[in-house]
């Protein structure tokens, strides 16, 4: 991630799979700092973690029971996109008789130890039916066939679907019951018919996460989104989330965006979870762009029942963020109409934001989310002269004494000085010594690149001295007493 570069005292800032055939797959890259467990491996500046690419499961095999029970759309689930989904659909009919169920598998076996993520979408109808879903690891045997191995996940291990519905995602290391950790080769996703109920259910993909040399980084890669029950039935919640992805698809103008509604039930709640693909650094920012379609201005007192709880994986890191705490700031966005940025510093390390509206009397009704993203604490910077603090313009007889300092730097970080062309690399370090003969105005430009992140030239930004000539000899004029 590149920051903002600012010198103070007038420096101015301007391939699918057959059940016989196990096809090639490719890592998506979509990179993760030590993700979600503390599995988390040591980059080459100690202490630092490493990002993490996702690597999806891009082999799979649909069955179901015939007639009563069909996946469609089953090559949306192994398509390494976090955006489609696979349906699995399972018909009137005796608990636990029919079944739909879809294998996910990967190129490679994958070590034991590897936790294993998947994404699905768990509908209303299915809430409180705990059997109604299954996660089964699998290895190949000699014949090719699937073999399960380890301990299955069922919907009633998963907390979030007791009183919400939506997307959510399934995250565990397989082991046996005593423990152990086992490798596999994918897992299954099984939807059970329930007596009396048609039911339905999503499967996005399954992925693992692995180090990486390098990768695009503090970027939004994911959303979760659905309704939550709040203090009423989840049968009886009327919220919704429209347009999802709008939230995170970095449009310029911000046009685009994502809508929570509570509906009428005031009780109930809506969720959009954000996941990030790194883990950030304590003292990172959350910045989002929201608006009130209900009113032409906004303030921290309208936003009643909106919270921010920052996640690492199922772990909350810190407290829920509310209208009322210290660390939030609201401001006008200039020149954006009646948008405001809502932004505040999280003192713990984060993958992930869970943004919840609803649940109390006098809640906002309705919520526009035009833009999410992480951003890296704004460094202060100096100018020194021989080592000593000194302002800025320069004399040209100090510019060769001229050294740009940054007081604040990331550990975690490497900082790249380039010339006016934002091209040339003229120097990396938390310090920078220009060489400037001559009068005049010199642009420079600063990136902070943290560990295992590739360089930016678009987040690149400006940092202008100002070197002054020599004044001239003095002028005096004697004056005689009258």
């Amino acid at each position: 991630m590149r920051i903002p570069f600012y010198v103070l005292l007038n420096i101015e800032i301007a391939a699918k799979q057959s059940r016989s055939t196990r096809g090639l797959r490719y890592v998506t890259i979509l990179c993760f700092f030590s993700l979600i467990f503390p599995f988390s491996s040591v980059s080459a500046q100690s202490g630092c973690p490493v990002p993490k690419i996702r690597k999806y499961a891009l082999g799979q095999r649909p069955v179901a029971t015939p007639l009563l029970a069909s996946v469609t759309n089953a090559g949306n689930a192994a398509d390494g996109n976090p955006v489609t989904n696979s349906t699995l659909n399972a018909a009137l009919g005796v608990l636990g008789l029919v079944t739909a169920t879809q294998y996910l598998s990967f190129n490679s076996q994958v070590a034991a130890g590897t936790p294993v993520y998947v994404k699905i979408n768990y509908p209303v109808s299915l809430v409180g039916l705990g059997s109604s879903f299954t996660v089964q690891p699998f290895v190949y045997d000699a014949s090719h066939n699937e073999q399960p191995v380890g301990l299955s996940y069922t919907a009633g291990d998963l907390l979030a679907v007791l009183s919400g519905a939506g997307d959510m995602e399934v995250a565990f290391t397989p082991q046996t019951a005593a423990g152990t950790p086992v490798a596999y080769d994918g897992v299954s996703v099984t939807l059970n018919g329930v007596l009396s109920v048609g039911a339905s259910m999503g499967v996005y993909d399954a992925y693992i996460l692995q180090d990486a040399t390098s990768a695009t980084c503090n970027q939004p890669i994911d959303v979760l989104a659905g309704v939550r029950a709040g203090g009423l039935s989840i049968a009886n919640a009327t919220g919704s989330v429209t347009t999802k992805w709008n939230a995170i698809d970095a449009d310029p103008t911000l046009s685009t965006y994502a809508q929570l509604n509570t509906g009428l039930a005031v009780l109930s709640e809506v969720f959009e979870t954000v996941l990030f693909n790194t883990t950030t650094r304590p003292g990172d920012s959350i910045y989002i762009v929201l608006q009130d379609p209900g009113a032409g201005l906004l303030d921290l007192n309208l936003l009643t029942g909106f919270t921010i709880q920052p996640y690492l994986g199922k772990t909350a890191a810190g407290s829920p963020i509310t209208n009322t705490n210290t660390l939030l700031n609201l401001r006008l966005l200039t020149g954006a109409g009646n948008k405001y940025v809502l932004s505040a510093a999280i003192p713990a390390a984060f993958d992930r934001i869970d943004i919840q509206m609803g649940g109390v009397v006098g809640a906002l009704s309705s919520l526009l989310i035009y833009d999410v993203k992480t951003i890296m604490p704004v460094p202060t910077y100096g100018l020194t002269i021989n080592g000593s603090a000194s302002a800025n313009p320069v004399c040209i007889k100090d510019a060769g004494k001229l050294q740009l300092n940054i007081s604040n730097a990331d550990p975690c970080a490497t900082y790249n000085w380039y010339q006016s062309n934002n091209t040339t690399l003229l120097g990396t370090g938390t310090s920078f010594k220009p060489v400037i003969t001559s009068p005049g105005t010199y642009t420079y430009y600063v990136e902070a690149v943290r560990s295992g992140c590739n360089s930016v030239a678009s987040n690149r930004m400006p940092v202008t001295v100002t070197v002054v000539p020599r004044p001239g000899a003095p002028l005096l004029t004697i004056q005689l007493n009258p």
